[in-house]
């Protein structure tokens, strides 16, 4: 492992991991001089590799013993109040929806088939589509709108993998309990985990100690 490595686990039903991925490109960008603009093509950052490894999110809680956020009104209200805060600061659009409201999976099956920089501008493009209010996820055809809109690969369309549940569980085995979360894997030493969009910073840092 000649550089740092970052696995990303997310599902696109997570507005949090939607701007954990703009929060990533920041720090992408911040780790390579060369970088410029708004749509970062992470295979190109010199000094990190970041893997974007979905995961079914609902199992992944139930398999970890975590309570869905959802399930506490106190915590559903905040949640939605801090979504609406990250999202000004940023300075990046934002509609909430209602969780549970859309299947995520055939979307997620299909970002397994693509590798590389195609799974990247897939993954964005997506997340970008149904967190902006681009594009309805409760509708038919939504997937098959974000290619239109984003002027995707129409063959990517009928790709698709089956390894959703088994990556689950390797994020699981892995330590994590949601997302978005965050492994730093570096030459030596154990992977260092981060979760949350409120711990990117830490993040961060340790990645410029790398």
């Amino acid at each position: 492992m000649n550089k740092p490595v970052i696995d990303f686990y997310f599902d696109f039903i997570s507005p949090y991991s939607y701007l954990a991925l703009i929060r990533l490109q920041q720090i992408s960008q911040q780790h390579d001089g060369d970088v410029s603009g708004a749509d970062v093509n992470y295979s190109d950052v010199s000094h990190v590799e970041v893997n974007y490894l979905p995961v079914n999110l609902p199992k992944l809680i139930a398999w970890s013993g975590n309570t869905p956020p959802t399930s506490i009104k106190n915590k559903a209200k905040y949640s939605l109040r801090d979504l609406k805060r990250w999202a000004a600061y940023m300075d990046v659009p934002f509609k909430m929806i209602l969780p549970g409201s859309f299947d995520s999976r055939p979307a997620m099956r299909v970002a397994l088939a693509l590798q590389g920089d195609d799974r990247m501008r897939y993954v964005q493009a997506v997340f970008e589509s149904i967190w902006s209010a681009a594009v309805d996820p409760r509708r038919a055809e939504w997937l098959e709108q974000v290619f239109l809109l984003h002027h995707l690969p129409p063959v990517w369309l009928t790709q698709s993998d089956d390894s959703l549940d088994a990556l689950t569980q390797q994020a699981l085995d892995a330590g994590a309990f949601g997302v978005p979360s965050f492994f730093l894997k570096q030459a030596k030493g154990r992977a260092q985990m981060f979760f949350g969009l409120d711990h990117m910073d830490f993040l961060e840092r340790a990645l410029t100690r790398a």
